[in-house]
């Protein structure tokens, strides 16, 4: 009979021994190394707050000058305020059909605290569909409340949609179109 050839496998547990000593190695060193540059941190710190305070006055000195400049440059939002034009301006952020419904979502440059929102759906110079929400204000602007409208009784086809603002005495219309 034949014997079986036994192998020997020490070196690869031998192997795995130094890998992991290595590892452990590897760790040690990197806790001991940032546990002294935490207490080298603190001592540059202090003596950084020295520094710090000798050098204050000379930057805002620094600062008092480039303040000074910039006044005489204009500014990069300079503009006329949409709140003082007399008539109310916008656009139509998003119009399309989904699922059954129509949606019309708009932006109001103006911002407004109160007033009224008429959609108004033109298909071959006939109006098909109108609508009124109220208007909403929001940080700097406005909008209307939204149009999510029913999509039964449209027929498909381009249609023109214009939106009629008014807010006390300020009025305006927002064109656009939609594709149903």
């Amino acid at each position: 009979m034949a014997q079986k050839r036994k192998r020997n496998k020490k070196w690869v547990y031998r192997l795995l021994m130094l890998v992991l000593l290595i590892i452990a190695g590897v760790i040690v060193y990197l806790v001991w190394d940032g546990y002294f540059n935490d207490k080298k941190m603190e001592n540059n710190d202090n003596q950084e707050q020295i520094i710090v305070e000798e050098e204050t006055s000379e930057v805002k000195t620094i600062v008092e000058e480039i303040d000074e400049e910039d006044d005489k440059k204009t500014k990069q939002y300079e503009g006329e305020d949409p709140n003082i034009k007399e008539e109310l301006s916008g656009s139509v952020t998003f119009a399309g059909k989904i699922d059954e419904r129509i949606t019309v979502r708009l932006n109001i440059d103006q911002y407004l605290s109160d007033g009224k929102c008429t959609i108004h759906f033109v298909k071959n110079n006939n109006e098909v569909y109108s609508e009124t929400t109220n208007i909403i204000s929001s940080a700097s602007t406005s909008t209307c409340e939204g149009f999510d409208i029913i999509t039964d009784g449209f027929e498909n086809g381009k249609y023109e949609i214009m939106i009629d603002l008014s807010s006390g005495e300020k009025r305006g219309i927002i064109r656009g179109k939609i594709d149903i």
